[in-house]
């Protein structure tokens, strides 16, 4: 079986046996590593192994990905006996969905806002189902190819700005990139609106790179924005857009921005459902996010 070495960063960056990955638009990091993956295993017509190192100091994990994009994490007993003495981790890890993506990581830490009194094992406990729902929601929206729509196809001039913003934040100048990443949606939405398929696109890559910088106020409302417009046009990609919003709006740190912005992701879910094109999975995020929501209400 052919083996992968995936490193991915604290900023985001991610790495396959040295060679660096660059999300697509709109893509996160961890969707990016399985898709190459899968396509590692296509070429060989056959599983791959891929040890991913997702963040320093937060350990790693051994994913088995098929050709046709399935993925299963090992346990502790089918990992290879580690090098230079490192011990294998204990317990056992549950099976994932299609994604590094859907074994939720090391429960995330909850800083409540100045001021706030707040319950933190109730807060935390919500929090750490929410990452995990956000999870499975994205996992399970990329396991339907029926309801994949691929992105809009980009004139040759917006995506080789795009390109450019990809190679600045592969090295990590993610300020300049998020310079081009506003300066591209914001020309493109001067020119043809903000509900211009190119300038959508533009503003997800501009949430993606504010997401990269720790800005997740700003990432939150970038990410809300491509949602709400794929939501408004009953477009099927909108319920991996709320997801993927969600998954910014779970490291908000200020309650009160938290409530704004998860009650319109609610709103969003609901006239989704409303529509019949809230997947089930998402259905279980949106309850996780409620009672979040909730709960955060009774505090701030």
């Amino acid at each position: 079986m052919t083996r992968f070495e995936v490193h991915i960063s604290d900023e985001g960056l991610a790495a396959i046996d040295g060679e660096p990955l660059v999300p697509a638009p709109g893509q996160s990091v961890h969707e990016a590593v399985l898709d190459q993956l899968q396509r590692y295993a296509a070429e060989r017509a056959g599983v791959v192994e891929a040890t991913v190192n997702d963040r320093p100091g937060t350990g790693h994990f051994v994913l088995e990905v098929s050709p046709d994009g399935s993925s299963r994490l090992l346990t502790s007993m089918e990992v290879p006996a580690p090098e230079s003495g490192t011990a294998p981790d204990s317990g056992t890890v549950p099976e994932a969905g299609p994604g590094p993506g859907a074994e939720p990581g090391p429960e995330p830490k909850v800083t409540m806002s100045r001021g706030t009194v707040a319950a933190p094992a109730v807060t935390t406990a919500v929090t750490t189902a929410v990452t995990t729902a956000v999870a499975r929601a994205t996992a399970a929206a990329r396991a339907r190819p029926a309801a994949h729509v691929p992105a809009v196809g980009l004139p040759a001039p917006i995506a080789g700005r795009i390109s450019r913003i990809s190679a600045l934040a592969t090295v990590g100048r993610l300020d300049e990139a998020y310079v081009l990443a506003t300066g591209l949606r914001e020309s493109l939405t001067d020119e043809a609106g903000a509900e211009d398929p190119h300038a959508v696109e533009a503003r997800a890559v501009e949430a993606y790179i504010a997401h990269l910088r720790g800005d997740h106020r700003e990432a939150t409302v970038l990410a809300l924005a491509v949602a709400r417009i794929r939501c408004r046009a009953g477009d099927r990609r909108a319920p991996e857009e709320v997801a993927r919003a969600a998954a910014a709006w779970q490291r908000l740190e200020d309650d009160r921005a938290a409530v704004v912005h998860g009650r319109e992701l609610l709103l969003m879910w609901d006239r989704l459902d409303r529509h019949g094109l809230l997947p089930p999975a998402h259905a279980e995020l949106a309850g996780r996010v409620r009672r979040r929501v909730d709960a955060l209400e009774a505090f701030v």
